[in-house]
């Protein structure tokens, strides 16, 4: 007798909208802008 595993992959249930981006650190594109621009001057 052979055992085997069965393996079932199944998709994540929330899924996020085709137009979603990401904003890392909760910061918006502009606040990641506004700060990038203070450090560099």
């Amino acid at each position: 007798m052979s055992t085997k595993k069965q393996i079932t992959t199944t998709k994540p249930a929330i899924r996020s909208s085709a137009d979603w981006k990401p904003e890392p650190c909760g910061l918006t594109r502009e606040q990641i802008r506004a700060i990038v621009i203070e450090q560099i001057g």
